[in-house]
């Protein structure tokens, strides 16, 4: 493995162990920047996601709305599986997209505007599961 995947990997679990937040998050527009293929950095990006979550839900599994996250699942999955199997069979580059949509995301806490426009979307929260669920990201 690379080392900018390496260190992209360190950065972004440190982060996410601490915030619940990063790998996905930061590492896919990342990698996406350092030229990677969307589909290659959710490869990389995805166990280690995945591994960093279940441990976090083992630890806290009692605190966990169980009834919000299956509505989540619901709605999301779908999507998703629509997105990357359009994204993986017509080889469409979507990078660019998706790694400005998770700056902005991740740009909620810093920027009075993109905060607002979240809480808009928020306020109804079949859609918005559904409008997240279309990004392949997953996180």
């Amino acid at each position: 493995m690379s080392a900018d995947i390496l260190l992209t990997l360190m950065a972004t679990a440190i982060v996410q162990s601490i915030f619940g937040a990063g790998v996905l998050l930061f590492g896919t527009p990342i990698l996406l920047l350092l030229g990677y293929d969307f589909v290659d950095a959710l490869v990389v990006l995805l166990p280690i996601s995945l591994v960093i979550n279940g441990l976090q839900i083992a630890k806290h599994h009692a605190n966990i709305d169980v009834g919000f996250y299956r509505r989540i699942l619901w709605l999301s999955l779908p999507p998703i599986a629509l997105f990357l199997f359009i994204v993986t069979h017509a080889r469409i580059n979507i990078g660019l997209f998706i790694g400005a949509f998770l700056l902005f995301i991740a740009l909620k806490d810093f920027s009075a505007g993109a905060a607002r426009a979240i809480d808009v979307l928020m306020r109804y929260e079949k859609p918005y599961f559904v409008m997240m669920g279309g990004h392949p990201w997953g996180e």
